[in-house]
């Protein structure tokens, strides 16, 4: 398995948290792929759900371009990861300082080291802007 295939996939939640006990015919949910992103055929890359409140769920974030493809190293796995969420986040409406929540899974721990995510995770938040965060690290 190729180091870029085995590192890294985000999962973002963004700012604007609708009350769960809203009135669901009073929701507007929207699914779609931006033309920059890739198309999968099993899910959405972005969700919005609007009533009083305005919440947008992103698809796992990999670092894949938009044909698919993935780079050939985890540097170039993280940029390009990144990429897809300011793509996926402007397309909906919002940027970083929206982001409420980032879950992160690394793969392949064993073989990897991971600081080039962490920092690139730092580096994209603006400072006092960053989200709840978890981790999900395997070391297969």
């Amino acid at each position: 398995m190729r180091l870029a295939q085995r590192a890294l996939f985000l999962i973002v939640a963004i700012a604007g948290l609708m009350p769960l006990n809203a009135m669901a015919d009073k929701l507007e949910i929207k699914r779609w792929n931006p033309a920059s992103m890739s198309k999968p055929k099993s899910y959405s890359q972005i969700v919005t759900v609007k009533g009083d409140h305005k919440l947008i769920l992103l698809g796992g974030k990999a670092g894949l371009y938009a044909d698919g493809t993935v780079p050939d190293s985890l540097e170039e796995q993280v940029k390009q990861t990144f990429q897809n969420i300011t793509l996926a986040l402007k397309d909906a409406g919002a940027g970083p300082k929206d982001v409420v929540e980032l879950q992160v899974f690394v793969v392949d721990l064993a073989n990897i080291n991971p600081e080039p995510i962490y920092q690139a995770i730092r580096d994209y938040f603006p400072k006092m802007r960053n989200p709840c965060r978890w981790s999900l690290v395997s070391r297969r």
